[in-house]
């Protein structure tokens, strides 16, 4: 049977899933009562040291998974960081160890096009992060023509991250539900919203990422969801429009398709 995971990505603020007087230290605890998984994004912005990780994994179930998105000077959003690296392999260590890593997202901006210098850029990428398992999102839409997005991430030995975002042009890419990797498909929701997605001068990325999915666009996905489990030993699905509780709202309601919580109530949008 394929293992589904489902989560948010961040897990600290998300409107709907703390009940008041839940102490900031206490979240991950909580979180992980209702989820078995969550995309950690702080270290793309900022380190973060060995010992964050080392509590978090001491207060989450042996069947919990973090998946981590790499820090931004290695994915060319900042320059390279020989220390910063050095110190994030450290942070991926406890997990690693207890067995509660899942990938390492490697997220790349939407300059970084299809090309023979970019492809380098990548194994260098992935091979700074061995032995770990390295997921590749794209978000320049020359990486699909022709089935390269899925070549490489097979050359790469890495899941390619299955992206549901607006279609606003060559910077945003389109779902394609590739499996890559027998050991894990990787699916991000990033809402739909094509009036923000690329607009300037918004105040936060949750306004980027401003789009509550209806039911019906999430079940429009689950037969894909499935299809990828059959074909790889877990699936990982996050939903990353974090706005308010859209992201919650929409991980529960796949979460309670794919894969629910034993006694857990069927959720449904108003």
């Amino acid at each position: 049977m394929p293992q589904f995971y489902v989560g948010t990505c961040a897990f600290t603020d998300h409107e709907g899933l703390y009940p008041p007087g839940v102490k900031p230290a206490d979240r991950l605890r909580y979180y992980s009562r209702e989820f078995n998984l969550v995309e950690v994004d702080a270290p793309f912005y900022r380190a973060l040291s060995a010992a964050v990780s080392e509590r978090w994994a001491s207060v989450v179930p042996e069947a919990f998974r973090f998946d981590v998105k790499a820090p931004g000077s290695l994915t060319g959003h900042r320059p390279a960081d020989a220390r910063e690296l050095a110190v994030f392999r450290q942070f991926l260590d406890p997990l690693a160890r207890r067995g509660l890593l899942g990938a390492v997202l490697l997220q790349w901006p939407p300059w970084f096009h299809a090309s023979a210098d970019h492809r380098l850029t990548l194994e260098l990428a992935r091979d700074a992060l061995q032995p770990y398992l390295v997921a590749v999102e794209f978000r320049h839409r020359s990486w699909y023509r022709d089935g390269l997005a899925s070549a490489v991430a097979r050359d790469l030995g890495s899941p390619l991250v299955t992206v549901d975002a607006p279609d606003a042009g060559d910077t945003t890419v389109q779902w394609d539900p590739a499996v890559t990797s027998p050991q894990l498909a990787y699916v991000r929701f990033h809402g739909r919203n094509a009036e923000t997605w690329s607009q300037p001068g918004l105040s936060s990325s949750q306004e980027r990422f401003f789009w509550r999915y209806s039911a019906d666009e999430l079940d429009g996905r689950l037969p894909d969801l499935r299809a990828m489990g059959a074909r790889a030993a877990a699936v990982h699905v996050l939903m990353n429009n974090n706005y308010g509780s859209y992201a919650v709202d929409g991980a529960r309601y796949l979460r309670d398709r794919l894969s629910p919580l034993p006694g857990a109530q069927m959720r449904f949008f108003d």
